[in-house]
């Protein structure tokens, strides 16, 4: 079975499931930060585990639901929970929930994660608004499956994550003085996480957050055409800035006291896109 029938099949359950909704905004939510959605009106869940060609999600703090909804008159779709390269699955089936997603009616991709942060005004607590990426995970999600129905094998990422949806985040940021800036995210493979040595070699890269997710999503949404934006949320200072030893369970206990304030931009900024 090509990805393209996988992805057919996957949004054929899911239309029937949802009586064909068609959510225009759909959105990732990292580690732990799930319960920042908003409250969802005619919601409907469907746990990955039921969709055909789904891949599981097995890290903690990342539920597996498929969530659709309406907020505020916007149809929205939430993935509760991601799929990581880390996790063991192929880099080329990562694609097939954004591509699933895609074939059911989504324009606007909101990308969030929990991010290591190697710039210094980006202290725990603190929203980095992607501006640009930097791939180091040595493999791409576009790879091994091309169709040209998702778009060209040789998409450009020019100006990959929009900027008339970064420049309202960091309004909303503003509005609530939540210390939010622009920054370029690096993504490496993990599950480990970095070296002292190869943080100070990102730096000379010009990332300001390191993380183990996000990218292959957001190349993906690009080759499809989606508006992006990618929200990480600095839960940790990166090796070697970091005093303490770094650990998931920090993560996920940095990312119960961000709840609130990732709750808030989602609050005004669903409505503004």
């Amino acid at each position: 079975m090509t990805q393209l029938q996988t992805v057919k099949k996957a949004a054929a359950y899911i239309n029937k499931k949802t009586k064909n909704f068609k959510p225009e905004t759909a959105l990732i939510t990292g580690s732990g930060l799930a319960n920042s959605v908003p409250a969802l009106d005619n919601k409907i869940v469907i746990p990955y585990a039921e969709i055909p060609g789904f891949l599981r999600s097995t890290v903690a703090g990342h539920s597996g639901n498929l969530i659709f909804g309406e907020y505020k008159g916007k149809k929205i779709a939430v993935m509760q929970g991601r799929f990581h390269y880390y996790e063991g699955h192929p880099m080329k089936d990562i694609a097939i929930a954004i591509r699933t997603l895609w074939m059911l009616g989504v324009k606007n991709l909101l990308v969030s994660a929990a991010v290591g942060s190697i710039n210094a005004k980006l202290k725990p607590g603190s929203l980095c608004v992607l501006k640009d990426h930097i791939n180091l995970m040595a493999n791409n999600p576009l790879i091994g499956n091309y169709d040209p129905a998702f778009g060209p094998m040789f998409c450009d990422m020019t100006d990959t994550y929009d900027k008339e949806i970064a420049k309202k985040t960091l309004a909303i940021a503003k509005k609530y003085k939540i210390n939010a800036l622009p920054g370029v995210y690096l993504a490496v493979t993990g599950p480990n996480f970095e070296t002292p040595a190869e943080i100070q070699a990102f730096k000379k890269l010009g990332a300001d957050v390191v993380g183990m997710s996000t990218v292959p999503e957001v190349i993906t949404a690009r080759q499809l055409g989606l508006k992006i934006c990618g929200l990480s949320w600095v839960t940790n200072l990166a090796s070697g800035i970091s005093k303490t030893p770094l650990s998931h369970k920090e993560t996920l206990e940095e990312t119960k006291k961000i709840e609130g304030k990732f709750a808030k931009i989602l609050q005004d900024l669903l409505v503004k896109i």
